[in-house]
This record gives structure tokens, sequence and C-alpha cells, in this order.
């Protein structure tokens, strides 16, 4: 889609080619089919952008609280932060009254950290991309909260601000980088746009090397959300409370909900707030020897392993690691933890495939959950041998301890 189309779409024409759409119900598959029946009614180029819109509103569902009225570009949508992780982050800028959004986008953070109470100064290079940003701010009713500048972050000039974001592209054309100083716009050249020590935060890949973190004077963050790695971002000057930190996004806890810095702002109607729970440190106690499995087996969020914490969270649950370089721990007593997921140990010995079969028979065992963790086993393989067949599950753990595999049989219990 481009700019003119775009600006058509917007149009009473637009929105009535985007109505016929969704009647339609396109999918991928199906993409071409609803095409021909659309053309019947409208012009062929807003024919197609208009399927495209409902696709890409379909697929922003459960992720945006205002899909069913923003637009989108397919690399803008995989490349927006969902709900639950764009709202913790927004939360930590509250107490900025003006915050600069830099490399806008479709303007999901823009709206974002409206939300939160902020005024936005959006700041973008593409011109539909601007536009859309603008339409979704406006379908979020802050058209007055966030005003938006055309431009290359790296040499217009800047409007004044309190705070910073920033979101590079982290890919070109098919590649992606993890590397901070080769995405576009470079990380370096934007902290060069601002003053030493001045509050910016950056989103960047969460696979990022530590090296590559370690140039930086800067909170490293890493997010997850609904038990998967989201991102991680680099907290500078004021923003920076700790040198590393996990925070953990769910839907539900049975811990009260931590907020950060102050207050919430009001959600849109039938939105769901995610629980928040975020582990801090400078300094890491020493990692604890590994031991064999024990009563309980804990697998520790993603979050917690890519900020290497997994000491501090095997301290607070009276937990050790079951070989070295393993990320699971086990301890003797089960302990509730926001940071990892506990199983209740049944049966564990070192891996044979017929011995393990033969126990899970016994027991009646017609179905496993298998998790996969330092072992070279293909899983489909293995639920293929074991040939189960009965009304009782369990949890299949697989894994290395103590330098040998091992097979831990259990539950996962609830936190």
């Amino acid at each position: 889609m481009d700019l003119e189309t775009f600006r058509q779409l917007l149009s009473p024409a637009g929105q009535t080619a985007i109505a016929d759409a969704a009647v339609l119900g396109p999918t991928e598959a199906g993409f071409l089919a609803a095409f021909e029946k659309l053309r019947k009614r409208h012009p062929p180029v807003l024919a197609k952008a208009a399927l495209e819109t409902v696709l890409l509103r379909g697929r922003a569902r459960g992720k945006h609280s205002f899909w069913e009225r923003s637009y989108y570009t397919r690399e803008a949508l995989e490349q927006a932060s969902g709900e639950a992780v764009s709202r913790y982050r927004a939360g930590r800028f509250r107490s900025f009254p003006t915050v600069l959004d830099l490399c806008s986008g479709i303007g999901t953070d823009a709206v974002r950290l409206a939300l939160a109470g902020s005024s936005v100064e959006a700041v973008e290079s593409d011109p539909l991309r601007l536009a859309m940003a603008e339409a979704n701010t406006a379908a979020a009713d802050l058209s007055g909260r966030v005003r938006f500048h055309p431009g290359d972050v790296l040499t217009i000039p800047l409007p004044p601000a309190d705070a910073a974001f920033v979101d590079p592209s982290r890919r070109e054309g098919e590649r992606r980088f993890l590397d901070p100083d080769r995405y576009t716009p470079p990380l370096g050249a934007v902290l060069a746009r601002v003053p030493s020590g001045f509050p910016l935060a950056a989103k960047i890949a969460p696979g990022v090397a530590r090296s590559d973190i370690e140039r930086y004077d800067a909170e490293a963050e890493f997010i997850s959300a609904g038990g998967e790695l989201k991102e991680c971002v680099l907290w500078f000057g004021p923003l920076k409370a700790a040198k590393r930190r996990a925070t953990v996004l769910s839907s539900s806890s049975s811990r009260p909900e931590e907020v950060l810095p102050s207050a919430p702002a009001a959600l849109p109607q039938g939105e769901r707030r995610a629980a928040t729970h975020t582990l801090t440190a400078d300094v890491l106690p020493p990692d604890p020897p590994p031991a064999e499995v024990r009563g309980f087996v804990y697998d520790p969020d993603p979050a917690v392993i890519r900020a290497e914490l997994l000491p501090l969270v095997a301290e607070q649950l009276g937990a050790v690691p079951v070989d070295h370089g393993v990320a699971l721990l086990t301890g003797a007593e089960g302990i509730s933890s926001d940071f990892a997921d506990r199983y209740r140990v049944e049966h564990a010995a070192p891996f044979h495939l017929a011995k393990l079969r033969d126990y899970l028979r016994e027991r009646r065992v017609g179905r496993v959950t298998i998790l996969k963790r330092a072992i070279d086993l293909d899983v489909n393989e293995v639920t293929r041998k074991l040939k189960l067949d009965g009304p009782e599950s369990r949890a299949l753990i697989l894994t290395r301890s103590l330098g040998r595999p091992v097979a831990v049989v259990g539950w996962k219990e609830d936190p």
C-alpha cells in the first residue's frame, strides 16, 4: 500500500470498502477469491488495500486494544510490541511530562505513552507509517496528546522533551541484526543526538549478545509475556535503576500486581491488565553447585535466563541447578515463584527409553507433555517410541543432571 492509496482508504469510499472486506472474512489462503469478489464493487487498488487492512487487523487482535480501528503494514505490525509489553514500558515514563517517540512507526507506542499520561512528540521518516500513526492515534482519541514530526531522527531538529524512547529497525530486507549499532538508525548515533545522561530507552532484540549490551552505561531489561521472551530494553540516564532486570508479565498471578512507577492509567473498556513481576540485581550471588534431581524441578522464565539472574532465583527458591549450564533448578521444597514454573517430581532416573515406557505404562499414562533442556533427543521420536495408551497424563522432563541424561516424570503445579 502506498500513501495515496491509504488516503483513499480513509475516505468514505475507503471505509465502505473496509466494511465490505470484513464481511468476506478474508484469509491468506482465500485472499485471491475475496479480492475477485471485492473488486466488482470497488477499484482494484482500494479493494486490495481494504482486504489487507482487514487481514492485518485480525492478526493484531489480542495484540492491541484498538485493532478494529487501526491501520498496519505487515512489517510494522511484526515489529510492534504487544499490548502488555508496550503498556508496561510506557509506565516507566509516567514521571516525564513530554516524551520523544523516535522511529514511531505506526504509533502503537505513542498511543501507550499518551495513555500513561505523557504528551508525545513522535518522529518518523516513512510517510505511510506516519500517516497511519496519525490515524491510529485518532482511533484511540489521543490526537491532542500526540504531535507528529516527519523526518529522520538523526538529522531533523528534535522537539524539546523530558525523555525519549526509540524503536529502531532491526532488519534490512530478509536480514535481521542483533548488534544495536547495525540497526536503522544505529543506537550509538541516536545517543549522540541527546545530551549525556538524558533519560532514554531503546528497544533492542532479545537475542542481543551480552558484549553488545555492556558497551552501554544502561540497565538491560529482558521482558517476557505469557512465558515467551519478547524484547530487551536498554534504559539510560535516570531511567537506569539496576544493572540487569528480568520482567515477567502474565494475565493472572497469585501475587498482587506490582505497578512501576506510579498508579496505572485508565484502561480502554474491556482491556485486561497483565500482572507485573520484576527481578533486579547489580551483583549476583555465586552460582550454586549442581545436584541430582530432588522433589521439585523449576523451569525459569526466559527473561530470567537471558538477564542472567538464575542464581538469584535459585537463592530465593532454595534450589540448585540440575547441571552446569542447564537452566533448570531442583529443590527439596515446593515454593511458588512468579519467575519459574514448578514441577512436582514423581520419578527421576537415568534416561532409558524401555524402562521409561514400562514405568509410564504401569501407571496407565497415555499422554505426556515433554519439556526438553540441554539434551540431544528428538521429542517427536521419543513420543512415538513410548507408544503410550491410557487415561492418565504426566509431565516428562528430559534433561541432563550431573553429566548424564535423565528422565523426570511428574506434574506441573499451579503457582
